[in-house]
This record gives C-alpha cells, sequence and structure tokens, in this order.
C-alpha cells in the first residue's frame, strides 16, 4: 500500500503477520525493506504483525520533492504511517542505521512505542564509520592505528570511508564487513536485485552533522523496554558498540553473527525477539 505523507511524498508500506503491531525500519542508509521481509517475515508473523516500510527516498519510496529529508522528518513519516494504519501502539525494530531512527521516534512519540527492538544498529555513525575504516585497512593489509573520530570533520571521515570501501570491492573484501561468508552475501544480493538505489537520502545523510551526532548520550532518556542485539562478527557497526548504551530498561543479546542476523543465525534471532515481545507485554 502507499502511505501519502503531509508533505506528499509516497511511502511504501506493507503489512504481514498477525498479534502486536512491530515497525520495521532498515538500515543503509538508502536501503530498504524487502530483504527482512524476505528472511526474517517466516520467523516473526505468527507472533508480530510486521509493518515494512521504505523511508522515504529509499527503495520503493518516493523521494521528496522538497529534499526534506531531516530527522524530525523522517520520525513525523512514521508517526503518519502509525496514524493512517489507526495503530494505537507498536513495537519499533530498527536494523543499522534504523535503530538511530527508532530511539529518536521512541523519544519523540513514548506514548506510541511498546518497546524497542535494535539489531546491529548504531546510535553513533561516527564510530561505526571509524570502525569499518579501521578493519577494513586490516583486511588490505594496511595500517590501522585507532582512530580519534572527535580529530575528524565529517567530510573528511566520509571521504576516509569511502576510499576505504573502494580498495576492499577491488580485492573483492567488502563483504566481509557485512558477511561471514561471499554464500551470505549471494543471498542477500538475489533479493536485492530489483532495488533501485537513489543516491539522494544517502548523499542528505552521509553530509549532514544532525545525522551523526552521538545518540547514545541519549539512551538513558528512554524509559521504555529495548532489545539490543549484537552481532560478535558485525564490522558494519562494530562488535562492541552497544557497550555505550546506557538504556534504563535492556536486554543485550550478543548473537554468533555478522551484520544480519536474520541470514546468520534465524533461529537465534527469532528467539530473542519473540522472547522479548512477550516478556515485554
Amino acid at each position: 500500500m502507499i502511505v501519502k505523507t503531509s508533505d506528499d511524498v509516497n511511502l511504501h508500506v506493507e503489512r504481514e503477520g498477525t498479534g502486536m503491531p512491530c515497525l520495521y525500519l532498515h538500515g543503509g542508509p538508502g536501503y530498504w525493506s524487502k530483504s527482512f521481509q524476505h528472511l526474517a517475515g517466516d520467523l516473526l508473523h505468527k507472533d508480530l504483525k510486521l509493518v515494512y516500510l521504505d523511508q522515504r527516498g529509499c527503495g520503493r519510496s518516493d523521494l521528496a520533492e522538497n529534499e526534506d529529508y531531516t530527522l524530525d522528518r523522517l520520525l513525523l513519516d512514521l508517526e503518519e504511517v502509525r496514524l493512517e494504519l489507526q495503530i494505537k501502539e507498536w513495537y519499533v525494530m530498527g536494523h543499522s542505521f534504523g535503530a538511530l531512527l527508532a530511539m529518536n521516534y521512541a523519544l519523540k512519540y513514548p506514548n506510541a512505542v511498546k518497546g524497542i527492538i535494535l539489531s546491529n544498529g548504531t546510535l553513533h555513525m561516527k564510530e561505526s564509520f571509524a570502525h569499518q575504516i579501521q578493519k577494513g585497512r586490516e583486511l588490505l593489509g594496511l595500517e590501522h592505528d585507532s582512530i580519534n573520530i572527535e580529530e575528524y570533520r565529517i567530510p573528511d571521515l566520509v571521504d576516509t570511508f569511502f576510499s576505504t570501501v573502494m580498495q576492499l570491492m577491488e580485492e573483492n573484501l567488502f563483504y566481509k564487513l557485512q558477511y561471514q561468508s561471499i554464500a551470505d552475501k549471494e543471498k542477500m544480493d538475489e533479493i536485492d536485485a530489483q532495488l533501485d538505489t537513489q543516491p539522494d537520502f544517502q548523499q542528505h545523510i552521509f553530509s549532514s552533522e544532525e545525522y551523526f551526532q552521538d545518540f547514545k548520550k541519549l539512551t538513558p532518556l528512554i524509559a521504555k523496554p529495548v532489545l539490543v542485539l549484537s552481532g560478535k562478527y558485525d564490522h558494519a557497526i562494530g562488535p562492541d558498540h552497544q557497550e555505550g548504551f546506557d538504556f534504563r530498561d535492556a536486554i543485550y543479546q550478543p548473537l554468533d553473527s555478522g551484520h544480519h542476523p536474520y541470514l546468520d543465525c534465524p533461529e537465534e534471532f527469532k528467539k530473542a525477539v519473540i522472547g522479548f515481545v512477550k516478556a515485554s507485554k
């Protein structure tokens, strides 16, 4: 279905499953929800009514003609989807970049949120970028002294990140930041074959000081129950990234996975998510 926002952007939304509603927020930034729906849907649909959203400017949703990709606008999109679907309260699940949206949505619209599920999520993109650069240099056999992110201007950090990514891709090593095997990457690539990537959204995010804030500092403000899933081999976010979180009421569950636990260890992922939902009802 299509949900038209108050500033006339058509958002692609799909719903599947039964039980408590749960909004899924994909990562990227600039990705889509289809791969998660394909790989994790059957795991969760008996217990959760999943709402799959492609964020504005991403996947099957429209670009914003007004080029409004601010954090407040993205959060308002989520709230307008909830109101359009007539959902009183839902869980919000954010993967990767989507975790940043999920937590900020819960801060801005607390009465709409039953609980938060952060799956391999970043709440400090500068830190996650620095980890990818360091791990990338290690894979390339280059020097990889620790990076002081406070010394980096965002444009310089982004340029260094993309330079490292290009070198990794030339050596067919980039997949190692997210996947444990090339076969896992190929499974995801098959699903993503129809993804028409538009650069506008990602370019805005990667050039915006707003999104590179340290959102870890806001975690003590969250009063809702939180499930934090992390991957022991996730070098897109950093396997220890969650150590700086300070939620009031949180369960921390490291999984034997890379960046996509619903691909690497689906039963572990299902058990953690459904267990959290049942415990927080």
